[in-house]
Protein backbone atom coordinates (compact mmCIF):
# COMPACT_ATOMS: atom_id res chain seq x y z
CA UNK A 1 0.00 0.00 0.00
CA UNK A 2 2.24 2.19 0.86
CA UNK A 3 4.76 1.72 -2.02
CA UNK A 4 1.14 2.54 -4.52
CA UNK A 5 1.40 6.11 -2.57
CA UNK A 6 4.87 6.68 -3.14
CA UNK A 7 4.62 5.42 -6.62
CA UNK A 8 1.59 8.20 -7.17
CA UNK A 9 2.47 10.82 -5.30
CA UNK A 10 5.81 10.15 -7.86
CA UNK A 11 4.04 10.37 -10.87
CA UNK A 12 2.12 13.16 -9.74
CA UNK A 13 5.21 15.20 -9.24
CA UNK A 14 6.27 14.11 -12.00
CA UNK A 15 3.35 15.12 -14.24
CA UNK A 16 3.18 18.83 -12.29
CA UNK A 17 6.91 19.31 -13.42
CA UNK A 18 6.55 18.20 -16.63
CA UNK A 19 3.81 20.73 -16.70
CA UNK A 20 5.03 23.78 -14.88
CA UNK A 21 8.60 22.87 -17.22
CA UNK A 22 6.48 23.32 -20.75
CA UNK A 23 4.63 25.92 -19.56
CA UNK A 24 8.19 27.61 -18.50
CA UNK A 25 9.75 26.84 -22.29
CA UNK A 26 6.41 28.11 -24.13
CA UNK A 27 6.86 31.20 -22.04
CA UNK A 28 10.89 31.31 -23.41
CA UNK A 29 9.76 30.59 -26.89
CA UNK A 30 7.48 33.01 -26.60
CA UNK A 31 10.04 35.64 -25.08
CA UNK A 32 12.61 34.71 -27.71
CA UNK A 33 10.23 35.36 -30.65
CA UNK A 34 9.21 38.53 -29.36
CA UNK A 35 13.15 39.36 -29.17
CA UNK A 36 13.97 38.49 -32.16
CA UNK A 37 11.12 41.24 -34.01
CA UNK A 38 12.29 43.91 -31.79
CA UNK A 39 15.80 43.53 -32.36
CA UNK A 40 14.40 43.34 -36.73
CA UNK A 41 12.36 46.08 -35.89
CA UNK A 42 15.46 48.26 -34.48
CA UNK A 43 17.77 47.36 -37.14
CA UNK A 44 15.35 48.43 -39.73
CA UNK A 45 14.59 51.96 -37.70
CA UNK A 46 18.54 51.82 -37.42
CA UNK A 47 18.70 51.85 -41.44
CA UNK A 48 16.22 54.07 -42.01
CA UNK A 49 17.83 56.97 -39.87
CA UNK A 50 20.64 56.74 -41.82
CA UNK A 51 19.10 57.29 -45.06
CA UNK A 52 16.46 59.60 -43.61
CA UNK A 53 18.96 61.94 -41.34
CA UNK A 54 20.85 64.19 -43.72
CA UNK A 55 24.57 62.98 -43.50
CA UNK A 56 25.55 66.72 -42.35
CA UNK A 57 23.61 66.71 -39.38
CA UNK A 58 26.27 63.64 -38.27
CA UNK A 59 29.20 64.37 -36.06
CA UNK A 60 31.87 61.93 -36.18
CA UNK A 61 30.94 60.13 -32.83
CA UNK A 62 27.11 60.21 -33.80
CA UNK A 63 28.36 57.95 -36.87
CA UNK A 64 30.23 55.59 -35.24
CA UNK A 65 27.61 55.16 -32.57
CA UNK A 66 25.00 54.35 -34.76
CA UNK A 67 27.36 51.85 -36.51
CA UNK A 68 28.23 50.13 -33.82
CA UNK A 69 24.57 50.04 -32.22
CA UNK A 70 23.84 48.67 -35.89
CA UNK A 71 26.59 46.01 -35.79
CA UNK A 72 25.32 45.09 -32.42
CA UNK A 73 21.93 44.70 -33.53
CA UNK A 74 23.20 41.83 -36.48
CA UNK A 75 25.37 39.68 -34.15
CA UNK A 76 22.48 39.74 -31.25
CA UNK A 77 20.59 38.09 -35.04
CA UNK A 78 23.26 36.39 -36.28
CA UNK A 79 22.99 34.66 -32.99
CA UNK A 80 19.80 32.85 -33.82
CA UNK A 81 20.86 31.94 -37.50
CA UNK A 82 24.37 32.56 -38.51
CA UNK A 83 23.91 31.69 -42.20
CA UNK A 84 21.73 34.59 -42.91
CA UNK A 85 23.61 35.77 -46.03
CA UNK A 86 22.01 39.18 -45.91
CA UNK A 87 22.78 40.10 -42.35
CA UNK A 88 26.42 39.17 -43.09
CA UNK A 89 27.38 41.53 -46.14
CA UNK A 90 25.27 43.99 -43.94
CA UNK A 91 27.72 43.61 -41.10
CA UNK A 92 30.90 44.02 -43.46
CA UNK A 93 29.59 46.89 -44.70
CA UNK A 94 28.81 48.63 -41.59
CA UNK A 95 32.51 47.30 -40.79
CA UNK A 96 34.04 48.74 -43.24
CA UNK A 97 31.87 52.32 -42.74
CA UNK A 98 32.90 51.75 -39.08
CA UNK A 99 37.04 52.18 -40.00
CA UNK A 100 36.17 55.15 -42.07
CA UNK A 101 34.31 56.76 -39.58
CA UNK A 102 36.88 56.11 -36.71
CA UNK A 103 39.76 57.71 -38.60
CA UNK A 104 37.98 61.01 -39.94
CA UNK A 105 38.45 64.24 -38.02
CA UNK A 106 35.72 66.47 -36.04
CA UNK A 107 34.12 69.07 -39.24
CA UNK A 108 31.34 70.74 -37.04
CA UNK A 109 32.04 73.46 -37.82
CA UNK A 110 31.91 73.21 -41.25
CA UNK A 111 28.81 71.27 -41.45
CA UNK A 112 26.54 73.47 -39.09
CA UNK A 113 27.43 76.55 -41.60
CA UNK A 114 25.88 74.21 -44.58
CA UNK A 115 22.24 73.54 -45.27
CA UNK A 116 20.00 70.36 -44.78
CA UNK A 117 18.07 69.29 -47.50
CA UNK A 118 14.88 69.50 -45.28
CA UNK A 119 11.75 71.03 -47.79
CA UNK A 120 8.49 69.91 -46.25
CA UNK A 121 6.71 69.20 -43.35
CA UNK A 122 6.36 65.82 -43.31
CA UNK A 123 10.12 64.96 -43.71
CA UNK A 124 10.95 67.20 -41.26
CA UNK A 125 9.05 65.08 -38.62
CA UNK A 126 9.81 61.77 -39.85
CA UNK A 127 13.71 63.15 -39.14
CA UNK A 128 12.53 63.93 -35.84
CA UNK A 129 11.07 61.04 -35.08
CA UNK A 130 14.18 59.42 -36.20
CA UNK A 131 15.93 61.18 -33.51
CA UNK A 132 13.67 60.40 -30.65
CA UNK A 133 14.39 56.90 -31.23
CA UNK A 134 18.22 57.34 -31.56
CA UNK A 135 17.58 59.18 -28.30
CA UNK A 136 16.03 55.68 -26.90
CA UNK A 137 18.80 53.65 -28.76
CA UNK A 138 22.02 55.67 -27.00
CA UNK A 139 20.32 54.81 -23.56
CA UNK A 140 20.50 50.86 -24.41
CA UNK A 141 24.04 51.06 -25.68
CA UNK A 142 25.34 52.86 -23.24
CA UNK A 143 23.48 50.46 -20.67
CA UNK A 144 25.31 47.32 -22.56
CA UNK A 145 28.41 49.12 -22.64
CA UNK A 146 28.68 48.85 -26.35
CA UNK A 147 29.67 52.89 -25.71
CA UNK A 148 31.02 55.21 -23.15
CA UNK A 149 28.39 57.36 -21.03
CA UNK A 150 31.02 60.07 -22.31
CA UNK A 151 30.45 59.39 -25.85
CA UNK A 152 26.46 58.48 -25.29
CA UNK A 153 26.61 62.60 -24.04
CA UNK A 154 28.01 63.49 -26.67
CA UNK A 155 25.74 61.98 -29.36
CA UNK A 156 23.26 63.06 -27.18
CA UNK A 157 24.12 66.71 -27.51
CA UNK A 158 23.83 66.13 -31.50
CA UNK A 159 21.10 64.72 -31.56
CA UNK A 160 19.53 68.15 -29.88
CA UNK A 161 21.48 70.23 -32.20
CA UNK A 162 19.95 68.07 -35.33
CA UNK A 163 16.24 68.94 -33.87
CA UNK A 164 17.30 72.55 -33.89
CA UNK A 165 18.71 72.61 -37.43
CA UNK A 166 15.51 70.30 -39.03
CA UNK A 167 13.29 73.13 -37.31
CA UNK A 168 15.35 75.92 -39.50
CA UNK A 169 16.31 74.36 -42.47
CA UNK A 170 12.81 73.22 -42.96
CA UNK A 171 11.30 76.75 -43.17
CA UNK A 172 14.42 77.93 -44.82
CA UNK A 173 13.96 75.62 -47.77
CA UNK A 174 10.40 76.12 -47.76
CA UNK A 175 10.59 79.69 -47.96
CA UNK A 176 13.17 79.61 -50.85
CA UNK A 177 10.34 76.69 -52.80
CA UNK A 178 7.97 79.90 -52.39
CA UNK A 179 9.74 82.27 -53.51
CA UNK A 180 10.68 80.82 -56.67
CA UNK A 181 6.90 80.71 -57.56
CA UNK A 182 7.29 84.78 -56.99
CA UNK A 183 4.58 84.67 -54.59
CA UNK A 184 6.70 87.35 -52.13
CA UNK A 185 4.32 87.43 -49.70
CA UNK A 186 3.77 84.27 -48.47
CA UNK A 187 7.87 83.55 -48.63
CA UNK A 188 8.15 87.00 -47.16
CA UNK A 189 6.52 85.75 -44.07
CA UNK A 190 8.21 82.14 -43.75
CA UNK A 191 11.61 83.96 -44.75
CA UNK A 192 10.75 86.01 -41.09
CA UNK A 193 9.77 82.64 -39.42
CA UNK A 194 13.36 81.37 -40.29
CA UNK A 195 15.12 84.44 -39.64
CA UNK A 196 13.53 84.33 -35.74
CA UNK A 197 14.46 80.54 -35.11
CA UNK A 198 18.10 82.08 -36.68
CA UNK A 199 18.21 84.70 -33.75
CA UNK A 200 16.74 82.64 -30.62
CA UNK A 201 18.62 79.30 -31.63
CA UNK A 202 21.78 77.87 -29.50
CA UNK A 203 23.49 77.69 -32.86
CA UNK A 204 23.34 81.05 -33.64
CA UNK A 205 26.92 81.72 -33.89
CA UNK A 206 27.82 79.03 -36.46
CA UNK A 207 24.76 80.89 -38.32
CA UNK A 208 25.92 84.12 -38.92
CA UNK A 209 26.19 84.14 -42.66
CA UNK A 210 22.36 82.42 -43.35
CA UNK A 211 21.11 85.38 -40.71
CA UNK A 212 22.78 87.93 -43.21
CA UNK A 213 21.70 86.28 -46.38
CA UNK A 214 17.88 85.97 -44.91
CA UNK A 215 17.94 89.73 -43.73
CA UNK A 216 18.93 90.88 -47.35
CA UNK A 217 16.36 88.64 -48.96
CA UNK A 218 14.13 90.00 -46.55
CA UNK A 219 15.18 93.56 -47.38
CA UNK A 220 15.00 92.82 -51.03
CA UNK A 221 11.54 91.65 -51.07
CA UNK A 222 10.15 94.36 -48.76
CA UNK A 223 11.25 96.81 -50.99
CA UNK A 224 9.97 94.75 -53.99
CA UNK A 225 6.33 94.84 -52.36
CA UNK A 226 6.57 98.49 -51.29
CA UNK A 227 7.19 99.49 -55.18
CA UNK A 228 4.47 97.21 -55.85
CA UNK A 229 2.20 99.28 -53.53
CA UNK A 230 3.20 102.52 -54.83
CA UNK A 231 2.07 101.36 -58.13
CA UNK A 232 -1.24 99.79 -57.09
CA UNK A 233 -1.40 103.37 -55.10
CA UNK A 234 -0.98 105.21 -58.57
CA UNK A 235 -3.16 103.09 -60.91
CA UNK A 236 -5.93 103.71 -58.37
CA UNK A 237 -5.30 107.36 -57.54
CA UNK A 238 -5.54 107.97 -61.25
CA UNK A 239 -8.68 105.69 -61.50
CA UNK A 240 -10.18 107.63 -59.29
CA UNK A 241 -9.14 110.92 -61.18
CA UNK A 242 -10.14 109.93 -64.41
CA UNK A 243 -13.81 109.36 -62.87
CA UNK A 244 -13.88 112.82 -60.96
CA UNK A 245 -13.36 114.38 -64.14
CA UNK A 246 -16.04 112.18 -65.61
CA UNK A 247 -18.28 113.58 -63.21
CA UNK A 248 -17.62 116.93 -63.14
CA UNK A 249 -17.85 116.88 -67.15
CA UNK A 250 -21.30 115.39 -66.63
CA UNK A 251 -22.61 117.96 -64.42
CA UNK A 252 -21.28 121.07 -66.29
CA UNK A 253 -22.75 119.58 -69.51
CA UNK A 254 -25.92 119.17 -67.69
CA UNK A 255 -25.56 122.61 -66.23
CA UNK A 256 -25.48 123.93 -69.39
CA UNK A 257 -28.48 122.02 -70.64
CA UNK A 258 -30.19 123.75 -68.26
CA UNK A 259 -29.57 127.02 -69.13
CA UNK A 260 -30.05 126.72 -72.57
CA UNK A 261 -33.25 124.63 -71.96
Amino acid sequence: MDSIIVLGTLLLVTLVSSIFIKGYLDKRRIEKAREMVDLHDDLRRMQNAMAVIPSIYLDVPTRIFMLKRTMQLINKLLEANSDNQSLNALYQDMEVQLEKALSQKDDSVKRLSQRGKVDNPDTGHEIRTMVKFLHDQILKAVKSGLIPKAHGSRVVKNLKIIMQRTIIDMNYNMAQGILRTQKLRPALSKLKVTLGLVIKSPLKQYLTPLKEELEKTINDIEKKLLIERKKSSDRSGGKLASGMDKIKEEEDWETKKNIYD
